[in-house]
């Protein structure tokens, strides 16, 4: 993510980023130590989205400082 972004990784603590899950659950975590997004618990699929062919799970990378 820091990658991504265009920061280096004591710009993510510093600049106060967070994941922003849209649903009840937050499947996402942002490791602030080397800047990797990964699941913070299991994704089940059929519990999620069980009768849609298309299944996305949507998130939101927030900075909170100025970019």
């Amino acid at each position: 993510v820091a990658k991504d972004l265009g920061l280096e990784l004591p710009a993510l603590r510093h600049r106060g980023v967070r994941i922003l899950d849209t649903g009840r659950t937050q499947y996402f975590v942002l490791d602030l130590q080397n800047g990797h997004l990964s699941t913070k618990e299991r994704v089940d699929r059929e519990e999620i989205c069980a009768a849609v062919a298309k299944c996305t799970l949507n998130f939101e990378i927030l900075v909170k400082n100025p970019m």
